[in-house]
Parts: structure tokens; sequence; C-alpha cells
């Protein structure tokens, strides 16, 4: 998702540089800018770019998320392994590098969660999502999107925040599988609350609030994901 005209990277986040290293070794980037909150990762990092003879290419900063970035320095913002919410705590403190009149950057980003949420603020800034894809690795699920500055519409429906316009509309295998997996856990769920809630009609005894409030939840994502399974029918 690097494109072949970026310039200057900050890779936010860093840890051990590895990200960084890739991006020189694959001359997908003339400088890099690795920051991390942590000394220990910036520590190893610094090792580790030393290893490669990259000193004069990748530039280590202490930073806590985009702190220590100026404004217009990087044409790409890297953020990944991180939860959504931080992802969004993130570039809500570096909003004036976003609305950079001259040079808003491009934003990729790797949320472990609450994606739907990075999703629908990227928006809310006047950035739109460009490409996305899914990937899979020892069973674990991973979401990875690219999105550029400009105001467009998003007006998406809840399967397309959740799981992704673009990556629905590719009908991306890895997100199919997800889904299904998904569909399958979630199913379970339901069944355990709903047997939870016939032996305590049984027995006479109160339903809670909170059960009955999560039996809800649990059957408006199984909706969610079977429109988001309705892409894959014809494929």
């Amino acid at each position: 998702m690097i494109s072949p005209q970026s310039f200057t990277v900050a890779d936010v986040g860093c840890d051990h540089a590895y990200i960084s290293i890739a991006l020189i070794k694959r001359c997908l980037a003339s400088q890099v800018i690795a920051m991390d909150v942590r000394r220990g990762p910036l520590e190893i990092a610094k090792r580790n770019v030393k290893a490669y003879a990259m000193e004069e290419k990748i530039e280590l900063r202490l930073s806590d998320g985009l702190d220590k970035l100026d404004i217009g320095e990087a044409d790409t913002i890297i953020i990944a392994g991180m939860g959504g919410l931080l992802i969004k705590s993130i570039l809500e403190k570096g909003e004036s590098i976003l609305a950079d009149a001259n040079k808003p950057p491009a934003l990729i980003l790797q949320p472990q969660s609450d994606i739907r949420e990075v999703r629908i603020f990227l928006y809310a800034q006047a950035y739109h999502i460009v490409q996305e894809t899914m990937l899979e690795e020892e069973g674990k699920y991973y979401t990875v999107l690219k999105a550029m500055p400009g105001k467009k519409d998003g007006c998406f429906s809840d399967a397309e925040w959740l799981y992704g316009k673009y990556n629905l509309e590719g009908r991306c295998a890895v997100l199919q599988t997800y889904l299904q997996k998904e569909n399958r856990v979630l199913e379970n769920i339901l069944a355990g609350l709903q047997q939870t809630i016939e032996k305590a009609g049984e027995s006479g005894n109160f339903v809670s609030e909170k059960t009955l409030e999560r039996m809800d939840s649990v059957k408006k994502e199984i909706a969610i994901n079977l429109s988001a399974m309705e892409y894959y029918k014809n494929t």
C-alpha cells in the first residue's frame, strides 16, 4: 500500500523498526522516521538499523504518537499493530498534521480492534479509504487499510463500516473465511443465551436485563454478518 512516490514515511509505534527496515530494503521509501513512545524498543531498533547499515536512511525518535513529527515532514504515515481506539487517539492528537493544506499525508493503518470506529473517524476527518485487505497468520486476522486526504461520502451500510467496503466489494477470500468463522461463534453465543433464558423460564427464575440486551446485540451482529456474506453468494 506504500505509494512508489513516497519520499519520507513515518513509522509510528515502530517497535524494533522491522517495517522501517523493510521499506528501505524494498526501495519503497527514500527516508523513514521511526518513532516509538518506549526507549527499550527504540534501543533494539537502533541496533537493527545499524546492523543493516541504514543509519542515514532511518531516523529514530522517541515520540508519543505524532508529537515529534513536524507538519509536512512525511508524505505517508504508518500506524500498525495497535488497538483501533489508540490509533484514533494518536490521529486526533496529530490533527494539525492531517489538516495540513499543503501536504496532508496518506495513512496506512492496521488496527487490532475497533476497526469500524477507525473507519468512521477517517471520514469525519475529511479522509477517505481507497484500499483495504485482510490477512491471516497463525489463526489471527488482520485488516490493513489505506486512506487518502479528501472528503468523500461516507454513507456505508453497517456491514461496510464493520468489515470494509473494499474488502467486501473485492470479495476478499480471507474476509470470507473470517465471516464464516465469526458466524459460527455468534450462533454458538446466541444458542447459549437462548438456553440460559429457557432454563430460567422453566425454573421460574428472573432473566436479567443484561442477558436480554446481550441477546439482542448478538442478533444484530448476526444480521450484519449475514448481510456481509451476501457479497460472496455468487462466487
